[in-house]
């Protein structure tokens, strides 16, 4: 027994005088034509690498340096994934017995490259198949007795991916790119949650983090998000849900919300992202329920928001507060831009604003000066208490089924179509001024030809064109139609009733 150990001790001594000894890094280079072959049969793609060193203390580990993956010819002739380094912390004891035993596995500014054609399909979804048997040829008793490796037994306890970079392009698409990834998985386990962080750094934003538990079920291949917090611009989101069929296509089932925030940082990032447009404003609380949902490579959003009191100043449209609920349905991929693809419907009221793009003061100006109506009577036609709209949204179009604007000397009714690529509107309004603008108005004739059953003078208007500046005219389908009308009321139409009745 005593000679067994101090044999033991003997060579522990003589592994430890021959460390320090040695270099710090002892260079695998040698052994590259031996090993990346086996990466590359995993794979399926040319891999390369820089040196390849191996270092005993103080804590054993390799370092890779240069490395190198190609892409899918058919996609791109640029490297699927480069990464400066790559460290593996590894147990000395495990390594003396020749194990190989990974503790902490540490990627340095890796840099992936994604793409996607238009049928759906990512530049990943080759790797890791095998090439399929030649024909007639039977795989070896072996071959099929060899069973997959399991994802669990690839994960060290600790994951750490620093300085990352992520490119995403769909083909025909301006590529989207993320700087600045930090990832952190801490105490890996199949058996219980474990902790990890995702950190994002656009420029000139502040950092983006999703963090919380997850939980992986192995047998079936899902993780799960438990207690998970998405915090962007200083808002935080609660964020759950599943990752499945991770082996092959994952499939996605999250969901995020937060049921009131300021929304003026929110804003500030889409605005910085082009994704409302330059100049506009908004400010104030807003609840928002957010689900992701399908296949990595066909994913959508149904988003539910509700504004609780929106202090919106857009230059293009309108001023005021914005209270109502919206639905909108996403399709997160493919060519045809976000316009063309969204769908949905809402309710919104804009209270106490004003009109910042429809000249309707001047058209009602013009009409009233007409009838008659005194100079005092022909301001704060763009003004109004309350501005609601109800709509739908499909094919590039939204359908206003209704629009009611109660100001202080009209209220205006009607709807229309808004498109929504390069906005433009095309809507029927009736415009009915206050009674007491109308009695003022006088009785003459073309007062009371303007005038409904109510006494009130009643002008129908065209507004169209871009959202910016439509023009507003005179709906002169309505004014023929009414004159019409009034004709044969009081029996002056007699010949159209004829033509009318032959039709």
């Amino acid at each position: 027994m005593k000679k067994a150990l101090l044999i033991a001790i003997g060579i522990i001594v003589v592994l430890i005088a021959a460390a320090l000894l040695l270099t710090p890094f002892i260079n695998l280079g040698a052994y590259k034509a031996q090993y990346l072959p086996l990466v590359k049969e995993a794979l399926q793609r040319d891999v390369d690498v820089g040196e390849v060193r191996l270092r005993i203390i103080p804590t054993p580990s390799i370092r890779i340096s240069g490395l190198k993956v190609t892409d899918n010819p058919a996609f791109s002739k640029e490297p699927f994934f480069t990464a400066q380094q790559i460290k593996l912390q590894i147990k000395l004891w495990p390594l003396l017995k020749g194990q190989f035993e990974v503790t902490e596995f540490i990627l340095e500014k890796p840099s992936v490259n994604l793409l996607k054609r238009p049928d759906g399909v990512f530049n990943f979804a080759d790797m890791g198949k095998k090439k399929e048997a030649v024909k007639g040829k039977e795989a070896s008793p072996k071959e099929k007795a060899k069973e997959p490796v399991k994802l669990s037994e690839q994960i060290p306890t600790k994951v750490r991916l620093e300085e990352g970079a992520l490119t995403f392009q769909t083909t025909g698409q301006k590529p989207l790119k993320i700087q600045g990834i930090d990832l952190s998985l801490e105490d890996f386990s199949t058996k219980r949650p474990f902790p990890y962080k995702l950190a994002l750094k656009p420029a000139g934003l502040k950092p983006i983090a999703l963090e919380g538990l997850l939980a992986y079920d192995e047998s079936r291949g899902t993780l799960n998000l438990k207690e998970n917090h998405l915090k962007a611009q200083d808002v935080k989101f609660a964020v759950n849900g599943t990752i499945s069929n991770l082996a092959s296509v994952p499939q996605v089932n999250l969901n995020l919300a937060n049921d009131g925030f300021e929304t003026k940082p929110i804003f500030q990032l889409l605005s910085a992202a082009d994704l409302i447009p330059k100049g506009m404003e908004i400010t104030g609380p807003l609840g928002l329920k957010m689900a992701i949902t399908g296949p990595s490579n066909n994913l959508a959003s149904q988003i539910n928001a509700d504004f609780k009191g929106l202090k919106v100043n857009d230059p293009r449209s309108l001023n005021g507060t914005v209270v109502g609920k919206t639905l909108l349905t996403l399709p997160l991929g493919g060519e045809a831009p976000l316009t063309q693809t969204m769908r949905g419907n809402g309710n919104v009221t804009v209270k106490d604003g004003v009109l910042t793009n429809v000249d309707l003061v001047s058209k009602i100006q013009q009409i009233t000066g007409f009838i008659g109506l005194p100079q005092d009577q022909r301001t704060g036609a763009t003004t109004f208490k309350s501005l609601e709209t109800d709509f739908t949204l499909g094919g590039g179009i939204a359908d206003i089924k209704r629009i009611y604007l109660d100001s202080p000397t009209m209220e205006a009714q009607g709807g229309g179509k808004m498109t929504l690529s390069s906005p433009s509107l095309d809507l029927g309004i009736d415009v009915a001024l206050s009674p007491q603008a109308s009695a003022r108005a006088g009785s003459g004739r073309a007062a009371t030809f303007f005038k409904d059953s109510q006494g009130r003078i009643v002008v129908p208007l065209k507004v169209r064109g871009p959202v910016k500046g439509p023009s507003v005219n005179l709906d002169n389908e309505k004014l023929i139609k009414k004159g019409t009308d009034q004709l044969l009321e009081k029996g002056k139409g007699q010949l159209f009733e004829r033509l009318f009745r032959r039709r």
